[in-house]
Parts: C-alpha cells; structure tokens; sequence
C-alpha cells in the first residue's frame, strides 16, 4: 500500500500541487486569449496577378466591417502561410446565381482539397482543417462568386491542459481526504492557502469582467482612443461630429469641440491598398463647429467671403489653419466664413447658400467645385431627395492579425493609453526629431517604381510617393460626352445657375474654383516616368473590378474632360471661373507633394497653392 507523505513533506507537496494547478489555469487562459485569426486579403496573395479579375472589398454590415473577394470568373487565389499549429480555415461563400468553389493546401509539389461544392445566392459556411507548416492555400473559383472573410483561426487544444490539471487536483483531494492523513497534515494551511488562491482569482476576473462589461456599454461613447483601437477591429461607430439631417441627408452637428487623429490616408483606411506602403504618420488636431456646424470659430455676421465646398473645403485632414479658406483669410485681411462640408455635393452646396450665407451678404461666394466626386454626388442626393435613401458608409480596411485578447475593450484601452504615452514622449522631443528629408546623394539615380498600389517617382531632384483614390482614378475613364450625359451634370449646372443667381440677388458676385483630383494633376508626371504598359498594369491594379482593363491613352485624353465642361458652362453662365489644375500641376512636377501620399485629399501645401491662386484670383476683382 502507498504511504501517505506526512509533516513537512505532505504540505510541501500539497503546496506544489496548488502551484502547478494554478499555473496550468493561467497556460489555459493564456493560449485561449491567444487563438488567433489570420485574414486572408488580396494584397497578400503570390503569383502573377496581371489578368486577375478579383477585387478586394470592405463592406459596412449592420455595425461591422465585412472583408470581402469578388471573383468574376474561373480564377485561382493562392496565400502563403505559415502556421506552426493546428489551424482551420472559414469562410462564408456566396454565388450571384450558381458556381462552384474549391479550397486547397499545396505544400512540396503536393495538392490537398480540403473542401469542395456548388454554392448559389445564400451564403454558406466553410470550414475545413489546415495542415501543420508551410505552405500555399488556394481559393478556387467557377463563376461569379464572393468570399466572405476568409481567415485561418489558429485552433485551441485545451484537452492535454485539461486532463493535466483534473489529475492534479484528484491528487490533492486525496491527500487532504485520505482517511489516513494524520492531524498535522489535517491541520496545514494548504487549504487555506488554495481557497484564498481561489477567492482571488475569482475576485480578480470579477473585477475584470465588470471593467470590460462596462467599456461595452459605453457603445458610442468609448473615448477617443479606444474608438480608434475598435476602429482597426472593424467596428462601425456613431460618430459624434455628425448627425443625419432631413434636410442635408447628413452633415456636421453644431459646436463641436472633438480631437481629429489619423495615421493612414483614406485610401488605406477604405483598403485599396495596404498599410505596409505608407509612412503611416501621425496626424492629430483640435476639430471643432460654429453654433451652425461648420468649421469656424464662432459664426461673424460680417463677412466679406463665403466659401461653399465639400472635404477640400472644410480639410477635416488638417488643422483648420491649414484649410485653403483660414488662408485665404490672412492673405486678403478680410472676413473669410468657410462653410465646407465632407460629402456634400452641388445640391447641399445650393441650401447652404440659402440657409446660412445670403442673410451674410457676402462680396463673393466662392464654390470649390471637385472633380472627384461632385457630379456623382449630386445623383446620389438627387436619389435621397426622392426617395429618402440615404447613401451607405464606406467601409474600411480592418486589421489582418487578430487574437481573441484583442477583441477585449481593456486591451483596447491599455493600448489607447500606451499610444497616448507614447505621444507625448514624441511631442517634448518633437524639435530634435523633425527633421527635413536629405537630399539624394551625389551618383544616386532614381527610378519609377511601384508598389501595391503606391507610386514612387522621380520630380526635379526629389522622389514624390502618391497613390490613387480608385473612384476617382475610374473617373478617368469617362470622355468629356459621358460626363455631359449623366443626370449628375444636369443636376451640376442646374445648382450653379441657382447659386448664381441667388448670390446676384444680395448684390454678391459668384465664383467657381475647380480643384482637380490627385491622378488629373500626377497622370502627365507618370505617364512620362512609366511606359504605357507599365502604367496600366499599375492602373489594372486600382480599377480590376472594371470588365475591360484600363486603357491608359483614353483615360489621359479624358483628363481634362471635367475641367473642360465646367469651364464652357462658366463662361456661357458669364461666372467666373478659376481652375488650379496646372498651378498644382506645376508643383508636382517641381518635386513638391500636394497631396498627402495616402490621402485623396490636399496636404498642407496643396492648401496653400489653392489659396494663394484664389487670392490673386480676387484681386484681379
């Protein structure tokens, strides 16, 4: 028969076991934090892409974002990994009206299926086993078909730690209850010690719980930090700057007094193309709104200029110092009232004028007319005034590698804090670290190149990076009758001649500024640092989804096409008309980045240009 250690021995035994079982608890825990996801995007896949029809998407569904491949025909999607652990792929399948979808792991010359079928509208669940390693998973496709978040979950094998840790407590049971234990042994602390053990840990998880139960509570109200962290997760948030509007469809609340941060442009943010190609650099500002909700310190009953405009105007990527109107203000010494607003469109533009700047009496007001998106803008208001649909939040590119620990608010929180650390050790060395880029050496020869979606290319002495909006590249693709038939250039013209009139009616005097998209002012730059070929399997790139692929001669033809028809319409309208396009062209060519490399929108020096051409504009006036 087995003795019973006694004394001594018997608590340090039973001491040990505690420990080791507690450790075995805290490994448990630790790996299920730690299972973690791997999505599979576009942008990571290998092999020769040139004739690939599959677009990668980000789509709003209810209150996340949704990562999306759209295949169109039979195609082949391969992605390395690199799992050193039992794994499972899942992904959702859905088809327009039939095809057939395949899953492989190739690894060493050898083809594996791991699932197989024909799939119609209703999406439908996969899931399948992944081997162990290195290797190549392939999705398969026949026919029109999405796939829907396709990710490797890396699987949780809790059963060896299970079983080790059921023994281990048999075996402290026996010692405590063997009838044969004697009374030194009864009377140890060990079960003491194990019951506090487990009162702590209980009243620690306790604690946590309730602390994560009420970051979820906060639902919209999650400060600024942590919003940004669930941001990268993919969780769609009210935004408190903003309200929907009966009137305006959706604009910018009153007196809002809020921190704009960002560290990647739009253009990454909406997953056209990865982080990995951006600088990823900090931008954070004060973001504030008039008791009207626009972007002005407070609302002035004098004002000399009305500016009307959409995100070029009110520059929500910037420090409202920097926006082209705050400029304007300090170059001509007089009252400049910007009334931008993101999203806006010729319609809005029109009510603005109506609600808020005819009771001012203005000397001119001044529309900052976009060419990225106005005309399109415009049918979609048109589609909201009639019929009440409002227009659906772009989605953005959400993190690729996720463990369970992050989707938990309090890691969100001790990483919001963590940023914010770090921020203000990065602001009280800011004057030692900022420093301007050097200047290329002497022999040092640079060349055209691009990558995933970001173009690097030499001007004057310096190398500018830019990367394209694709909407706004795959307006490039419409002449100059295209545009004119759309219902949105009626809808334009039938805007301006009204703001126009409106403005001669309190003795104002109208004005027109075009302002251009990034790839109109970069296209003659590329055109001449990239062949043709190069250059439209750099623009097949942005526009695959498109059923032709991109014709780079056409769309060079149909640059102006925009700046053309705004200006025929201004001068038969007798409005003035002022286009910076070569002005920022010019720039560009000079070496100087107007844009911000990641962002559609206008950097700081972008906004200068602007507004110094409108100011002698002005004068002239």
């Amino acid at each position: 028969m087995v003795k019973m250690p006694r004394g001594s021995l018997g608590r340090w035994l039973l001491t040990a076991l505690v420990i080791a079982q507690v450790a075995i608890i805290l490994l448990i825990v630790r790996n299920w934090f730690y299972v973690t996801t791997y999505r599979l995007y576009l942008d990571q896949r290998m092999g020769d892409v040139r004739h690939s029809t599959a677009v990668q998407r980000f789509d709003v569904e209810g209150r996340r974002i949704v990562p999306q491949i759209v295949t169109r025909d039979r195609e082949r999607i391969a992605f390395p990994i690199a799992i050193d652990r039992p794994s499972t792929i899942h992904v959702d399948v859905r088809a327009e009206d039939r095809a057939r979808y395949e899953l492989h792991f190739h690894r060493d010359g050898r083809d594996e299926l791991l699932a197989h079928g024909d799939i119609a509208s209703t999406a439908s669940p996969v899931a399948a086993p992944v081997p162990v390693g290195p290797g190549v998973i392939g999705l398969v496709s026949d026919g029109a078909l999405t796939w829907i978040d396709a990710r490797v979950v890396r699987d949780l094998h809790a059963a060896p730690h299970g079983m080790a840790l059921a023994v281990l407590m048999a075996v402290s049971l026996w010692l405590i209850r063997w009838r044969r234990m004697d009374l030194a042994v009864l009377t140890c602390p060990v079960p003491r010690v194990w019951f506090r053990t487990c009162a702590l840990g209980v009243s620690v998880t306790f604690a946590l719980l309730t602390l994560e139960e009420g970051l979820r509570l906060l639902g919209d109200r999650v400060p600024p930090g942590i919003a940004a962290e669930r941001h990268d997760l993919g969780e769609v948030r009210r935004d408190s700057r903003w309200e929907d509007s009966p009137r305006y469809e959706r604009r910018l609340r009153p007196n809002v007094d809020a921190v704009n941060q960002w560290r990647y442009g739009d253009i990454v943010r909406m997953g056209y193309i990865p982080a990995t190609v951006s600088e990823g650099i900090m931008h954070r500002f004060r973001f504030r709104t008039d008791a009207e909700g626009f972007r002005n310190s407070a609302v002035r009953d004098r004002i000399e200029i009305a500016a009307l405009g959409d995100s070029f105007t009110d520059a929500m990527t910037l420090p409202v110092d920097e926006s082209w109107p705050s400029q304007l203000e300090r170059r001509l010494g007089v009252p400049v009232q910007n009334y931008g607003t993101a999203g806006f469109g010729p319609q809005q533009e029109h009510l603005v004028l109506s609600d808020y700047v005819a009771r001012h009496r203005p000397r001119f007001v001044v529309l900052a007319f976009f060419a990225g998106n106005d005309i399109f803008d415009a049918e979609a208001f048109d589609e909201f005034e009639r019929s009440g649909a409002r227009r659906a939040v772009a989605g953005w590119r959400i993190k690729d590698v996720v463990s369970r620990a992050d989707t938990w608010f309090l890691v969100s929180a001790l990483r919001a804090g963590a940023s914010w650390v770090g921020r203000q050790e990065a602001t009280s060395v800011a004057a030692e670290t900022l420093e301007p880029p050097a200047a290329p050496g002497n022999g040092y020869r640079m060349t055209a190149a691009f990558d995933r979606g970001m173009f690097n290319v030499p001007a004057g002495d310096r190398e500018l990076r830019c990367a394209f909006m694709p909407p706004y590249l795959n307006t490039l693709t419409f002449s100059q009758d295209d545009l004119a038939a759309r219902s949105g250039w009626a809808l334009t013209r039938r805007a301006l001649a009204g703001m126009q009139q409106e403005t001669s009616a309190f003795g104002g005097r109208f004005v027109v500024m075009f302002l251009p998209f990034k790839s109109q002012v970069y296209f003659p730059l590329l055109r001449r640092a990239f062949g043709r070929e190069a250059l439209q399997t750099a623009f097949q790139f942005y526009l695959g989804a498109n059923p032709k692929a991109p014709d780079v001669e056409a769309m060079f033809r149909n640059r102006l096409a925009q700046n053309t028809l705004m200006r025929q319409f201004c001068e038969e309208s007798r409005i003035p008309f002022l286009d910076v396009t070569d002005t920022l062209q010019a720039h560009v060519e000079s070496g100087e980045n107007v844009y911000f490399p990641d962002e559609s929108h206008l950097n700081e020096a972008g906004q200068t240009i602007v507004a110094d051409a409108l100011a002698a504009f002005l004068r002239r006036r």
